[in-house]
């Protein structure tokens, strides 16, 4: 399967985002929405979109929340989704990321299977009545607290995923977040990857940094990332100073 290559950005940086992959012979960018007014910045720039190949995906925000159990607030979250999905129809958006969202620490630790099964209705929802754009969901981290995240840990997806059969239904890795929160994401839903995030950190904090060759993110994480069968966008998210080094290092690591 041929991946598609890119970077992400928010809203604002599209200008800036559009002329690296010029520079860089990138086809994809990952665009973070928290506002519906932030699409007019992907609006005023479609003809170059269009004229230099590059699909768009769309980052949700962390704050949206697939698990919410207050009904009110998880009906608002899938109102917000499908203004957006609305919003991005006339781009061609190729996919929505989304988080799976948080929640009190002692309620999810005592209910955990509650949260997923939020999560499960709030996917279904999204899924049967759309089935023109992929959507994914990601891992994240935890550092516990009065608020927890779900999706940071490999069963909370292979849950999911037994629960949830759709086809555009698809499973966004992200290094930068594993290496905070590790686990086996890879050995257990290699066959589930359709998107990578690629940066590093310091195992601590998600600092989106670079790829190098004495960071965590080792060379074998990177040869495995490359060994994923069904990944269709590889997504160099990290700060923008970054990019040219890490692609440069990439490319080295892939032509082994």
């Amino acid at each position: 399967m041929k991946i598609r290559t890119g970077l992400s950005s928010m809203a604002y940086q599209i200008k800036e985002k559009i002329k690296i992959c010029q520079k860089l012979k990138f086809n994809h960018i990952e665009v973070g929405i928290d506002n519906l007014e932030d699409w007019d910045y992907l609006y005023h720039n479609k003809d170059e979109f269009t004229k230099n190949d590059i699909s768009i995906g769309i980052h949700m925000p962390m704050e949206l929340n697939t698990c919410d159990p207050i009904t009110r607030a998880n009906e608002f979250w899938l109102d917000y989704f499908h203004e957006n999905y609305k919003k991005g129809k006339t781009l061609n958006v190729k996919y929505y990321n989304l988080h799976l969202g948080y929640g009190i620490e002692n309620k999810v630790k005592k209910n955990r299977i509650d949260y997923l099964n939020n999560t499960i209705s709030f996917l279904l929802k999204i899924l049967n009545n759309v089935d023109d754009v992929d959507i994914y969901i990601e891992n994240t981290y935890s550092k516990n607290g009065d608020l927890i995240n779900l999706g940071n840990k490999v069963a909370d997806f292979e849950y999911l995923f037994k629960n949830v059969t759709k086809y555009n239904l698809g499973f966004c890795y992200d290094t930068g977040h594993n290496l905070i929160n590790k686990d086996n994401y890879l050995s257990r839903l290699s066959d589930n990857v359709r998107l990578v995030h690629l940066s590093d950190n310091d195992g601590n904090d998600d600092l989106h940094l670079g790829l190098s060759e004495d960071g965590l993110l080792t060379e074998k994480d990177i040869i495995d990332i490359l060994e994923i069968k069904n990944n269709k966008y590889l997504v160099f998210e990290m700060n923008t100073e970054y990019i040219n080094e890490s692609f440069d290092l990439y490319k080295k690591i892939s032509e082994k």
